[in-house]
């Protein structure tokens, strides 16, 4: 039987070792509250991340070697293969991953925040910083849901906990950090405004414009740690729910006692006395905090990520078993884009999705031991079986994720345009209306058209960020019939959304989205009551695209919001099985 405990390093003198163990970390590793069978699994995640981490913090290697040992632990991890004595954690971690079917995703979006690492660089803003501790600290909480058997539900709320967590470290470390490897986790903007520099976290004391910059982060750790309250209640297995509930509380802790003292001076720590604390206030925590059964939990309008207030109501109107399998479709589709967002290298991505397409191909492959309970892609495995959810347009799905890897997608043609939308909004229609309960031509061409709408529309909601992202959705027809040539989309999408054209550019984009909208409303025929969740869909993202309309086409980083009230109210009359009208 394989041996997944993490075995001593035989490592020759200057091959990479791991210089810190698990009873010397902040949090609880592999506590008694996992279960013993899955400890030695808990273990060989760590030992990998560990010896990463400690080769991306050398403060004596030179950044390609770290990139280069770093890639050297990829290919061991990927392949099962390596021949030198310090690549074992990778080799261990692999045969880990066989054994229990575990995805290796999680593992390799770390090895990205590694090599980040390995350059230097600075968070100049907040969002760095979060999106930083997407790879460097959430997929340790996803590979613990996955590895017991959770509801990817859980998985906002581990998230929250997980950057938390990640970001306490960081101010721990802020003097370290930058005296002994050059870097700053805090945003440095923040730094400007509170009248310092970050070279001031050279100090042994911090200054009155370095505290500010801490107490703000803090602030915002606060904010993370109450969206990680909801964790345990999502969170079915007891040792798990135990688990998370004490590292919750320490951290919690943690962040009170940061907020006390000066961690330029000297390391801030839970003491024994309050790590005691924590872990009986914890677990009790974890005792009381069990999930309500059949109930969905306040907290999964987190699982909707970005677009969450506007899709959890229609969703939430839903019977249990729909709405189960609907939040699992999200999931997965959230899941291979936020690959496709992700910060890693195009090669990475494309790995990272063909992943996807192969536990995919799994589900269908093997239905019944995809859907026993602690399959890593059960609610999405049991919503296939139970709807007939087609392959194909999850497939499609992950086809339009590799659009834009291969992209990044910079003023298409109006028939590629319509091939993404296809892919990335009318193939989650159809997967929908399967659950939904009407599959029958009309509907299907009903969600291919408003899945057109609504991608249109997004698109003409997002532009400010797609540029940043150096992606311009904008048709190149459309480009050229205002007067702007389209090459100045491919060398700098800002430079369109500075164009004095741009208005009449988006105009006519939001007249073909609107087109569209009417084309889905004329396909409402028939019992329009199975699809009151994609009619609710259709009306807020037909009074989004009016309010963006209406605000114009210059500030485009205002973006137009609607109401709870707005929402909950669209959401009952279409549950009503009224025809829309807009």
């Amino acid at each position: 039987m394989a041996d997944f405990r993490t075995m001593p390093s035989s490592a020759e003198p200057g091959e990479p070792t791991a210089r810190k163990t698990a009873a010397e970390e902040n949090f609880p590793v592999a506590s008694r509250l996992v279960p013993a069978r899955l400890r030695p699994h808990v273990m060989a995640f760590y030992a990998f991340v560990r010896l990463a981490d400690d080769i991306a913090d050398d403060p004596y290697l030179e950044p390609d070697v770290k990139i280069a040992q770093l890639d050297a632990l990829e290919r061991a991890l990927v392949s099962g293969v390596g021949t030198q004595a310090w690549l074992a954690p990778a080799l261990q971690l692999k045969a880990s991953l066989t054994a229990t079917g575990v995805s290796g995703l999680h593992a390799r979006q770390v090895l990205q925040a590694f090599r980040r690492d390995a350059q230097g660089g600075t968070c100049k803003q907040w969002g760095d910083l979060v999106l930083y501790c997407r790879y460097s600290a959430n997929p340790v909480g996803r590979f613990l849901l996955e590895l017991h058997g959770e509801s990817m539900a859980a998985a906002p709320a581990a998230d929250a906990l997980c950057t938390a967590l990640q970001i306490l470290n960081h101010i721990q470390d802020c003097r370290a950090d930058w005296v002994d490897l050059g870097r700053c986790y805090l945003p440095l903007a923040w730094f400007a405004e509170a009248g310092g520099h970050h070279e001031q976290l050279v100090e042994e004391n911090a200054t009155p414009a370095v505290r500010k910059v801490i107490d703000r982060t803090l602030d915002q750790v606060d904010v993370l740690l109450d969206r990680a309250r909801a964790l345990p209640r999502l969170v079915r297995h007891p040792g798990l729910r135990m688990e998370a509930a004490v590292i919750l509380r320490l951290a919690i802790a943690l962040a009170a006692l940061l907020r006390k003292h000066d961690p330029l001076a000297g390391r801030v720590e839970v003491g024994t006395l309050g790590r005691m604390g924590a872990v009986l206030l914890g677990i009790g925590d974890g005792l009381s905090r069990r999930p309500r059964k059949r109930k969905l939990p306040k907290s999964v309008q987190e699982a909707a990520g970005k677009s969450g207030s506007t899709f959890y109501w229609p969703l939430r109107l839903l019977p249990p078993e729909k709405r189960a399998a609907m939040f699992a479709i999200y999931a997965f589709c959230r899941a291979v884009d936020d690959v496709a967002d992700g910060p890693s290298p195009a090669d990475a991505k494309r790995t990272a999705l063909a992943e996807w397409r192969r536990r995919v191909e799994a589900i269908y492959a093997e239905p019944e031991e995809q859907c026993r309970p602690g399959a890593p892609l059960r609610d999405l495995a049991v919503a296939v079986k139970r709807f007939g959810l087609p392959k194909v347009e999850l497939d499609a799905i992950i086809d339009g994720m590799l659009m834009d890897v291969d992209g990044p997608i910079r003023a298409p043609d109006l028939t590629s345009l319509s091939l993404y939308c296809r892919r990335v909004a009318g193939a989650v229609g159809l997967v929908s209306i399967r659950v939904f309960g009407r599959d029958d031509p009309q509907a299907q061409r009903f969600a291919i058209a408003l899945g057109d709408a609504l991608q249109m529309t997004n698109i003409l909601r997002d532009l400010a960020e797609d540029a940043r992202d150096s992606r311009c959705y904008l048709p190149w027809e459309l480009l050229l019939d205002a007067g702007i040539d389209p090459s100045l989309a491919l060398r700098d999408p800002n430079a369109v959304l500075a164009h004095v054209k741009l208005g009449e550019v988006c105009e006519a984009l939001a007249e073909r989205a609107e087109e569209k909208f009417r084309e889905a409303r004329s396909l409402l025929t028939g019992d329009i009551k199975p699809l009151a969740p994609a009619v609710a869909m259709m009306l807020l993202y037909h009074r989004l695209l009016q309010r963006l309309r209406a605000r114009g086409w210059r500030d485009l980083n205002t973006r137009p919001r609607l109401g709870k009230v707005e929402k909950i109210g669209i959401a009952l009359r279409s549950a009503l099985g009224r025809p829309p009208s807009f």
